[in-house]
């Protein structure tokens, strides 16, 4: 399975930037669902997400072995910070920092996700998403963290001072800037697998605090957020193809895929792929969404699943309505690797498959 070239670093920022427009895709898309069924107690649930997923970014970096290896301060959580979101929003993409390990202050140009909400609607929750996530990750790196920053404002313009304060030891913490992840290949394919990591976290946590309170409203209203996330996706490829002038199958919805999602940083596949006008096959053996869902267990591997098949259906059935999505293993139902098994039944020939051939 062919990915997208990622040798050069101008080449890894962009493909980061890809997964970072995934957070404010589905960030969008949950507050729609939610604002509009829910009202305020629902975005009062969306917040408690965002705190717990907050938390969970917070202690994954106090548990990097960067972390271990130094000591924990306030530059040490930047130096081992985890994923792309604040790096990107800067135009050369490397933190301004100011301050020692006792005080760094972060200077951001913009609000992260700022820039996909000027054209849409819901940048209002950008101030709800930071200041909550912001306070979790605090909380989940040390007790002896603080964070500070002004009001975001309501649609999450303007630039954006974090303050990360530590009141503990640190007497011989190094005072070494953060570095550039994207000058090295494996260092950037680290970021890149943490990103999209910890977007499946996102999801996670925002569906265990809205489920804990309205149910099966709170699951279904998660459901339809993932639904219309891989929608948009797909949207935007068909538009693509549309304009050049392609044909609406697997094939070209595969070459664009390629083109616009950064596989080669953040999945594993292997060589029994097959792709034909009706039909897509293929096996991921790696995937750092599945990681993130296992570590808690059954609960998080079943959400897992419902994202495996909102957003896979959305993606596909965006892209041509005939679509079918089906799979005979996935990581997200306890096996080992993913074997997805699409196809589009009026478009299937008898060179296909077998399995793809039953379906007409």
């Amino acid at each position: 399975m062919s990915t997208a070239d990622t040798s050069t670093r101008e080449q890894r920022i962009n493909s980061a930037r890809i997964i970072d427009e995934y957070y404010w895709m589905l960030l969008r898309h949950l507050h729609n669902a939610v604002s509009e069924k829910l009202g305020e107690p629902g975005m009062k649930a969306l917040a408690e997400g965002f705190r717990q997923y907050g938390h969970y970014r917070g202690e994954g970096i106090r548990q990097n072995p960067q972390s271990l290896a130094e000591g924990r301060d306030a530059l040490s959580l930047l130096r081992a910070w985890d994923i792309g979101d604040i790096l990107l929003v800067h135009p050369d993409v490397r933190l301004e920092v100011e301050g020692d390990p006792s005080q760094t202050a972060v200077r951001l140009p913009g609000v992260p996700g700022s820039d996909y909400f000027a054209s849409r609607e819901g940048g209002e929750v950008l101030a709800t998403y930071w200041g909550e996530t912001l306070a979790g990750l605090a909380a989940g790196y040390d007790d002896q963290l603080s964070v500070s920053h002004p009001d975001i404002a309501a649609a999450g313009s303007g630039p954006l001072a974090i303050t990360w304060s530590y009141s503990g030891d640190t007497l011989n913490s190094a005072t070494d800037a953060p570095g550039d992840p994207f000058d090295d290949a494996a260092a950037s394919i680290r970021l890149s697998r943490r990103t999209f990591g910890v977007f499946a976290a996102l999801g996670m946590y925002v569906y265990r605090a809205l489920t804990h309170r309205f149910d099966a409203t709170g699951e279904e209203l998660v459901r339809r957020a993932l639904y219309n996330f891989g929608l948009e996706r797909a949207l935007g490829m068909r538009k693509q193809a549309i304009e050049q002038g392609l044909p609406i199958n697997f094939q070209n919805w595969f070459d664009i895929i390629q083109q616009r999602d950064p596989n080669s940083n953040s999945f594993v596949f292997r060589g029994d792929t097959r792709v034909s006008p009706g039909v897509f096959q293929v096996t991921c053996t790696y995937c750092p969404c599945a990681e993130v869902w296992g570590e808690e267990g059954h609960d998080g591997l079943a959400f897992g699943y419902i994202y495996d098949m909102e957003v896979h259906r959305g993606l596909v059935e965006g892209f041509h309505p005939g679509g079918v999505v089906a799979w005979d293993k996935v990581k997200t139902r306890g096996d080992k690797v993913c074997n997805f098994r699409f196809s589009i039944p009026e478009l299937v020939t008898k060179d296909d498959p077998e399995w793809a051939q039953q379906s007409i």
